[in-house]
């Protein structure tokens, strides 16, 4: 897995593109200030080749092939918002299968924070923007309720390393099942952390959502199943 330093030199030198060459497709990076035709058909291809559901316990809305990974990368350190709504209508898009399914309803939205000094140098959280945005389209309460109490990002770190997992705490919660947002999951380690916080702080049950999964995992993620919830 790339480094952080080599993805963020690469994608300072994409910033010089957009500037030379206007605003582009954040899949492609040709013209465009949206997520262009193809980028569109070449996912939705991918995802009807090789369908994505589920990762662990966490739903997925498409597996991290090139243009997804595009289109999170420029939005997670470059604040290109192109793909925002993309990205957002992906887990709205989701949630609706589930629910068509029998997931019950939810009540609020939330997301797994990142680092504080991550958020300071980006200038944003893109998970919280993420989040607020399903929560505006869903109609439903978008609440900050966890606090990541460990400072050290996931990115860069090897699988070994990321089974750890970030610590969060959560503020009292009553909400009976609040959806939890992150962008990728990998080893699932953030997302188990950050449900069983929840938890911990009261709420019924927690629904665990990614926009894209790099790997179909084995590891520690039973706590993200609904099995795990409080009765």
């Amino acid at each position: 897995m790339p480094r952080l330093g080599d993805i963020e030199g690469a994608l300072h030198f994409m910033d010089f593109l957009d500037f030379v060459f206007g605003a582009t497709c954040p899949g492609c990076r040709r013209g465009g200030r949206q997520v262009c035709q193809d980028c569109r058909k070449k996912i939705s291809l991918t995802h009807s080749q090789n369908p994505i559901e589920y990762a662990g316990g966490v739903m997925v809305a498409h597996a991290y092939q090139t243009e997804i990974r595009q289109i999170i990368l420029a939005f997670k350190y470059r604040n290109q918002r192109a793909g925002l709504n993309f990205l957002a209508d992906a887990i709205v898009e989701r949630i609706a299968v589930e629910t068509r399914r029998g997931l019950s309803r939810i009540d609020c939205v939330t997301w797994a924070p990142t680092t504080v000094r991550r958020k300071n140098e980006r200038g944003h959280d893109h998970a919280e923007l993420v989040a607020k945005r399903v929560a505006r389209k869903m109609r439903l309460k978008c609440v900050d309720t966890l606090t990541r109490v460990s400072s050290r990002p996931q990115t860069g770190l090897s699988r070994e390393e990321r089974l750890i997992g970030p610590k969060f705490v959560a503020h009292e919660s009553c909400a009976r099942h609040l959806l939890l947002i992150d962008d990728v999951v990998t080893t699932g380690a953030t997302l188990n952390s950050a449900s069983q916080a929840l938890y911990a702080a009261g709420a019924g049950l927690v629904s665990c959502v990614a926009i894209a999964s790099t790997v179909l995992w084995q590891s520690s993620t039973g706590s993200c199943a609904p099995e795990k919830a409080r009765r």
